[in-house]
């Protein structure tokens, strides 16, 4: 074995219990802000929970605010699904996206973190504004791609795509507001199928 392969050898398990690192204090992160709030949290309890030095936690986020936008940026990937995954014709596929959105946005710490942003996004308006970029990235962009991959111009897609992920997720939201159960798998995909078909084909289609 060479030199250079013997270091990169043993530089693997450095990186990946960094990466696991990371990992842990994202979860423990997410974790905290759900239950204590923007304000409350502690990046100390959030360290101690990682099982991390508070100094390795600000070595990796320098405030509270690159914590929480690195885990609303973990949260934005488990809601967009694998784009050419996506098979059938576009009704079909923006009714799939819909549907993942909506089951990505339904679970307690999910439903947490949106309630957050919404109760103290009027103090903090870096919130608002780290989860703005947020939402254009991982809800509307992917819907960009589909419009776009459909032909749609560049010019028009953006504002079409973002209304309709605007419809999509009007019953999630709600919910959120409002109160209410979580929607089962079914009521997302009719919900989906609804809207899509007033987006794709106007309220007359539904008549």
């Amino acid at each position: 074995m060479s030199e250079i392969q013997a270091k990169r050898r043993a530089g693997r398990p450095k990186a990946d219990e960094a990466e696991q690192k990371r990992q842990r204090l994202i979860a423990m992160a997410l974790e905290e802000f759900a239950h204590m709030g923007f304000r409350a949290a502690s990046l100390r309890d959030i360290a101690e929970k990682a099982e991390v030095s508070s100094r390795t936690l600000y070595n990796y986020y320098p405030d509270k605010l690159a914590l929480f936008e690195a885990c609303l940026d973990y949260s934005g990937r488990q809601i967009q699904p694998d784009l050419p995954h996506l098979e059938g014709d576009l009704h079909s596929r923006l009714v799939t996206y819909a549907t993942e959105m909506q089951r990505q946005l339904f679970p307690p710490l999910s439903l947490q973190i949106a309630r957050l942003i919404y109760r103290e996004g009027g103090d903090f308006d870096e919130l608002r504004q780290i989860s703005r970029i947020q939402f254009e990235r991982y809800q509307v962009m992917p819907v960009v791609s589909i419009l776009e991959g459909e032909g749609m111009a560049e010019a028009a897609s953006h504002p079409i795509a973002t209304q309709f992920v605007v419809m999509a997720l009007g019953e999630w939201q709600r919910r959120l507001l409002l109160g209410g159960e979580p929607m089962t798998d079914a009521e997302m995909r009719a919900h989906a199928d609804l809207v899509t078909t007033i987006f794709l084909n106007g309220i007359h289609s539904t008549l």
